[in-house]
């Protein structure tokens, strides 16, 4: 007899262990994030030779910041392109979390145009997303990715991940 109450103590004592216990805590489910975009970014996809990367100026940005991110174009086909060179860059679609959202047609400015040469590699332009687009930055984390109109093509950028800081709390002080 002694034996069995040994193994029931013991049961006993691992199911205590192992078991979460009778919490009524409830444990918010984990949103998933797409661990590659908030590594090092890589080119985006190639069309016709085309490729352009993205690439946050920053991971964290306060509420009602405008996010702004450093652009690379390179030209690896053996045409030419012409490129709209104002800066900061304004793209023509913005997907936030899987989602596109386009530019206005009023919102097109007027731009010097630039020659994309074959072989040559565009570094660190500016890139804005226009706070006219609208877009769905609510605090956590972003998925950003854009598409940019270079002629008769669209290049699509690699995915970023950014991340919105919740709005800060007023102070106790200046709610009198």
């Amino acid at each position: 007899m002694v034996g069995v109450g040994n193994r029931v103590v013991l049961v006993l004592i691992l199911v205590v262990l192992l078991c979460p216990g009778c919490s009524r805590q409830t444990r918010a489910p984990a949103r998933r994030v797409d661990h590659r975009v908030w590594t090092a970014p890589d080119w985006g996809p190639q069309t016709q030779g085309l490729q352009c990367r993205l690439r946050p100026t920053r991971r964290l940005w306060q509420s009602g910041e405008t996010p702004t991110f450093k652009l690379d174009l390179r030209n690896q086909s053996g045409r030419r392109f012409a490129f709209d060179a104002c800066e900061p860059i304004w793209p023509d679609r913005v997907a936030v979390d899987g989602r596109w959202h386009h530019r206005r047609r009023d919102e097109i400015r007027p731009a010097k145009i630039r020659l994309l040469a074959p072989g040559v590699e565009l570094a660190e332009l500016e890139l804005v997303l226009p706070a006219t687009m609208g877009l769905p930055l609510a605090p956590g984390r972003h998925t950003i990715q854009i598409a940019l109109h270079l002629e008769d093509l669209t290049v699509l950028s690699n995915p970023v991940g950014i991340e919105i800081a919740d709005p800060p709390a007023p102070d106790a002080a200046g709610e009198r």
